[in-house]
């Protein structure tokens, strides 16, 4: 609230989204805000543009990696799995991973989806077995993946390629 009470005196507004996914979103705020507003992603294709990664030998997360995904990957048809992250910043209760989870079951896709530790707000992230059971065949859950890896993976369905 504090940052959004401050934007009209910023020079710019930076977001980390991309026009495509949200250009609706984009197109509201750039009426509404004084400052330019800029997007600055997707990310993972930037990362792709630098010429020598100084960042390679830590990585780029400090979360640990549960690169067990990459065989799973592998196993599935091109373009074929849905990749479901909501990073490390964005929470959700345990209604809405719930509600979300369906989603995901009902739509018969394959599906990737990573559900870090803390995206639960004040709980451990729970599915019921319902779903565990509904999606087994065609769903994996890790809390964090190699995120560069899987999104240039074969397997995971990219629109912004």
């Amino acid at each position: 609230m504090e940052a959004t009470d401050k934007v009209d005196k910023a020079s710019a507004v930076v977001i980390l989204t991309f026009d495509a996914l949200e250009k609706d979103v984009m197109d509201a705020l750039s009426s509404m805000l004084i400052p330019p507003l800029y997007t600055i992603g997707p990310i993972q294709l930037l990362l792709n543009q630098i010429p020598e990664d100084s960042l390679s030998p830590i990585g780029y997360s400090l979360w640990k990696e549960e690169t067990e995904c990459l065989q799973w990957l592998n196993s599935k048809a091109p373009n074929s799995v849905v990749y479901v992250n909501f990073g490390s910043v964005a929470v959700m209760t345990p209604q809405h991973l719930v509600e979300f989870g369906w989603g995901l079951a009902n739509s018969k896709f394959h599906f990737f989806w990573v559900i870090r530790p803390d995206l639960v707000i004040g709980e451990s992230a729970y599915l019921p077995p319902e779903f565990v059971a509904e999606t087994k065949e065609r769903g994996l859950i890790a809390s964090w993946c190699p995120q560069e890896e899987v999104l240039n993976h074969p397997s995971v369905v990219l629109k912004y390629k």
